[in-house]
């Protein structure tokens, strides 16, 4: 879990460098999206607003990459710490089943042509 929380926030601080790239927004996003399915099935919550600040915020840097610039400002960056934060939180609380069957939603909505899971 460790290890996996590192890789996440070095993927939010390469985007603040203006380093960022596709697969380091791919892992930002389905921390986004299992956070959100952990929090349906009720492992800690945090408001629906954050998980829509945080992907407006994600599908900016997304934009960006048209232009080969692919940023996140420091001051954006809230919304997705607070996710980051409430994911390791429920990946030390949820239990492997259920980060399973949440990791098994997020692979079905990739494949939906649902726009966001909330």
């Amino acid at each position: 879990m460790r290890e996996q929380s590192l890789g996440w926030h070095l993927a939010l601080a390469a985007f603040k460098a203006g380093k960022g790239n596709g697969e380091l927004l791919a892992k930002l996003v389905k921390v986004l999206y299992l956070a959100w399915y952990l929090q349906e099935a009720g492992f800690g919550a945090v408001e629906r607003e954050v998980y829509l600040d945080a992907e407006h915020i994600l599908d900016a840097a997304a934009r960006g990459a048209s232009r080969d610039v692919w940023i996140i400002e420091t001051a954006d960056c809230f919304p997705i710490i607070a996710i980051l934060d409430l994911h390791e939180r429920q990946l030390l609380g949820a239990p492997v089943c259920a980060v399973d069957k949440a990791e098994a939603r997020v692979v079905r909505f990739g494949r939906s042509e649902s726009r966001a899971p909330w």
